[in-house]
C-alpha cells in the first residue's frame, strides 16, 4: 500500500509541474508565404528580428517553408501576429 501511495504522490507532483503556467510572449512581424499552389506541410522560420515599432513589442521577419515544423521543447507559449501582403489579382 505504501508503494501505491508514494507512486500516486510522485505522479501528482509531476502533474503539478507539467501543468505549471507557461510564459506568454506575443511577437509581431511580416510573413513571406509559400506560393498559393503549394500543398503539403509548411512551417514558419524566423529570418531576423526587426527594430520595435513601439516599446515592449518584438518585431520579426518570418518566412514560410515547406515541410513539417522541427520539434523543439519550449516552456513558452508564443503567439505570432503575422502581417501578410495581399497578392494582386490578375
Amino acid at each position: 500500500m505504501k508503494a501505491i501511495a508514494s507512486r500516486l504522490a510522485r505522479l501528482e507532483r509531476e502533474n503539478r509541474l507539467s501543468a505549471a503556467p507557461r510564459r506568454l510572449r506575443i511577437q509581431y512581424g511580416n510573413l513571406t508565404t509559400l506560393p498559393d499552389d503549394y500543398t503539403g506541410p509548411r512551417h514558419v522560420v524566423t529570418l531576423q528580428q526587426l527594430p520595435p515599432e513601439s516599446p515592449g513589442e518584438d518585431w520579426f521577419e518570418w518566412e514560410e517553408r515547406p515541410g513539417p515544423e522541427p520539434v523543439t521543447p519550449n516552456d513558452e507559449f508564443i503567439v505570432q501576429v503575422c502581417y501578410v501582403e495581399g497578392k494582386a489579382k490578375a
